[in-house]
């Protein structure tokens, strides 16, 4: 999703006492940041029977009170549609909802930056980057967002190449977590409630307490923007605990990459790959491995891209999941709109055994406001 840091400069001495030129002026963090997006997609699936269609919004604003430097609050709020479309009808914003997948308070310390509330435990990565609209699908499967309990990341290292816009800032991060599935009020959505979670809805990650965990590492290279600008990988392992016995804990690993490569003439590569192997995949005896490999070339304005994705359950009668899709967008910016971007995409595959082809285009609008203090 988003990370968000805003900042200021300030001065942090006398107005009439200059400040030296070795020492950076201080900052501080607005009183209130809000980032995300805005999207308007339709779907449209062809070759299928019945045939089925969706026009739908997508709001995820991400809102960051900051009390002090060492502590915030911060809320990820997404709006969609928390149901599934009613097969062989055109579904026109059906059942939209809003619902909390982050809520929690943030303290950070130093180098340390400790989350406890509702957290989305960190793993892996190409349910958030794959490109396309479609390019995220079978990596979302393995996701467990919206979870209770506590996060810790640590900033080993990080150092800075360049300034200002030019600046490539390099970290090597160790990420933790412990979790359980959040059974509360805050599981339901508002305006179309998809109803309260229950541990019977899933045989793991859903403990009394939270017993699953994650650890990882990451090394990042980012430019100014927080994006992807050299060799980018991330290892984790995460364990989900399963609540009752007679059911095997589910134990994965994943390993994912991306770089971004200038290749000239005004134009950018943005490749990652992933790979999840999942032990007793959702609490039962089989394993599974899951791959998803995709690319974005953009020119100026221009992005196309390519993404495969498969997941196979290893021993199962079920055929193996696959996905291939391939998207083409371009960025405007007018007066009255500001910058947006518009794409078209088209994914092949079969997902849950079943083969489904689906055309869309999506219209997306990033915003963000800050209140200073």
């Amino acid at each position: 999703m988003f990370s968000f840091v805003a900042s200021i400069p300030v001065c942090g001495r006398a107005a009439d006492v200059a400040a030296s030129p070795e020492e950076p002026a201080a900052e501080v963090l607005p009183l209130i940041a809000v980032e995300g997006t805005a999207e308007l997609q339709s779907d449209l699936g062809i070759g299928n029977k019945p045939r089925t269609s969706a026009f739908y919004a997508t709001v995820e604003p991400e809102i960051t009170v900051n009390l002090s430097e060492y502590l915030n609050f911060h809320g990820h709020l997404i709006f969609e549609p928390v149901h599934d479309p009613i097969e062989g009808r055109m579904n026109v914003f059906h059942d939209q909802g809003l619902y909390a997948e982050e809520l929690y308070a943030g303290v950070n310390i130093g180098d340390a930056a400790l989350q406890i509330g509702k957290i989305d435990p960190q793993f892996g990565v190409a349910s958030d980057e794959a490109p396309g609209i479609y390019g995220s699908s079978l990596a979302e499967t393995y996701d467990f967002k919206g979870a209770l309990g506590a996060q810790l990341k640590y900033t080993v290292s990080e150092s800075t190449d360049g300034s200002g816009e030019d600046a490539i800032t390099t970290k090597h991060v160790l990420f933790g977590s412990v979790f359980t599935a959040d059974p509360s009020m805050l599981s339901r959505s508002l305006f179309t409630d998809r109803g309260a979670y229950r541990w019977q809805d899933n045989n793991v990650g859903n403990t009394d307490m939270p017993e699953s965990f994650t650890i990882g590492y990451s090394y990042e290279m980012l430019n100014a923007d927080d994006e992807v600008a050299g060799p980018t990988a991330r290892i984790a392992l995460r364990r989900l605990a399963a609540r009752q016995s007679g059911i095997p804990d589910e134990w994965d690993v994943l390993a994912a990459v991306q770089t971004s490569i200038d290749l000239g003439d005004d134009l950018a590569l943005h490749p990652i790959a992933e790979v999840a192997y999942l032990a007793h995949e959702g609490g039962e005896q089989k394993n599974a491995a899951s791959a998803t490999v995709g690319a974005e070339l953009q020119r100026g304005q221009w992005f196309g891209s390519l993404t495969a994705a498969i997941h196979d359950q290893f021993g199962s009668s079920s055929p193996t999941d696959y996905m291939l899709t391939a998207s083409v967008g371009r960025e405007f910016d007018t007066d009255l709109t500001g910058t947006f971007r518009v794409d078209a995409g088209y994914s092949y595959g079969r997902i849950d055994g079943t083969p489904e082809s689906i055309i869309g285009l999506k219209v997306q609008k990033d915003f963000a406001w800050t209140s200073q203090r």
